[in-house]
């Protein structure tokens, strides 16, 4: 009977094969050649894509993340510079309708010889926990700033409501015109500048929801009305079976509200704009207290500027804005709402689609 030396064990000519122990790995992997072709994969590559292992064979890394960069640039610096590379967080779409958050990681792949023979895609689906881990620091942060913005607000708005009335003074009281003109800009630069301030104050209000029984869908047809004649019209895809939830209906029609707005923003200048409202149920199960709470999920889709994936990152924060108006607190107020409901809220853009998705708890029985 013949041995079987050490290093071939190593090599998985023993009881435990390569090909076994590679299926058995729970995240995704892709073995790339040189070209950045897929060579091999895994079991979990296959149901993280919905694809079988032949399919998947011979295709190239743009074809299956196609508009997502990051993953891209990791495997480029991977091979160029031999050094593995990670990405804690990323969103990518394997299938046309399924957003995963995942972590990526690049290996360099190396013969014996040290010949360059290609790189290893790791691709590990973050669970629902880290998501909320993550979101609970980012309404840590807001909820400090908030603190800090109220504070700001409140010592400031005084002394201009001081100097916007000596402002009024001075107009009523000079005959001259260039003091006029003078007057009415510091009012209006003042009037700018409270209203920047009640944007904080908005950001800091730490009121209590007022929890109802509440219809996502009728919340959204009133939002609809609220703004009047859209261009584009929305194309609204709504599940009629979604249960009611609770929360503050003035607060979520604001929160529809700002984001609608901005989508039908971000169209202006879209050749044949596309806005699209979707409800469903969430696949994506909470655990509260250790009981799983279901989800409904609402999508506002466009296809207007793509978001840069730096700005993506960032885009709930205070001040960060893609508009050359704009304050940069719309969509922090926004979280904060989400955030009172138990909800969550996340931002996926690619060329050609701009997804924000909501995920607000329904009520347990």
């Amino acid at each position: 009977m013949p041995t079987v030396k050490p290093e071939e064990k190593s090599r998985g000519h023993g009881p435990f094969p390569l090909n076994t122990l590679w299926d058995h790995v729970d995240m995704a992997l892709l073995a790339l050649d040189n070209t950045f072709i897929v060579q091999n994969v895994n079991t979990a590559c296959e149901r993280m894509f919905g694809k079988t292992h032949r399919w998947l064979l011979g295709q190239s890394i743009e074809t299956l993340l196609p508009g997502y960069p990051v993953a891209l640039d990791l495997v480029y610096r991977a091979q160029n510079l031999n050094m593995p590379f990670r990405s804690r967080y990323s969103q990518i779409t394997p299938a046309p309708d399924r957003l995963l958050s995942v972590s990526l990681t690049v290996v360099p792949l190396r013969d014996a010889d040290g010949t360059p023979m290609g790189t290893l895609l790791q691709l590990e689906e973050m669970s629902d926990s880290e998501r909320l881990e993550a979101g609970e620091r980012l309404n840590e942060t807001l909820d400090s700033l908030g603190f800090l913005a109220m504070s700001v607000a409140h010592e400031v708005k005084n002394p201009l409501a001081g100097i916007r009335g000596a402002a009024q003074l001075i107009e009523m009281q000079s005959p001259s015109p260039s003091a006029i003109t003078c007057t009415q800009l510091i009012r209006s630069e003042v009037d700018r500048i409270s209203r920047l301030l009640d944007s904080l104050l908005g950001l800091a209000d730490n009121q209590p929801v007022m929890e109802k029984e509440t219809n996502i869908h009728e919340i959204l047809n009133h939002v609809q009305k609220i703004i009047g004649p859209m261009v584009p019209q929305p194309d609204c895809d709504f599940d009629p079976s979604l249960p009611f939830i609770r929360g503050d209906r003035d607060q979520l029609v604001q929160l529809f509200l700002n984001l609608l707005q901005n989508a039908l923003e971000a169209l202006r200048d879209t050749p044949n704009p596309s806005l699209q409202l979707i409800t469903r149920i969430s696949d994506r199960i909470r655990f509260e207290q250790g009981r799983r709470r279901r989800q409904i999920v609402i999508e506002i889709q466009n296809n207007g500027p793509t978001i840069p994936d730096d700005m993506r990152k960032k885009i709930f924060l205070p001040f960060v804005t893609t508009k050359i108006k704009g304050t940069g607190l719309g969509l922090t107020i926004c979280q904060k709402i989400v955030h009172e409901h138990g909800g969550q809220m996340e931002v996926d853009s690619h060329p050609g689609r701009t997804i924000f998705r909501i995920f607000l708890p329904i009520p347990s029985i």
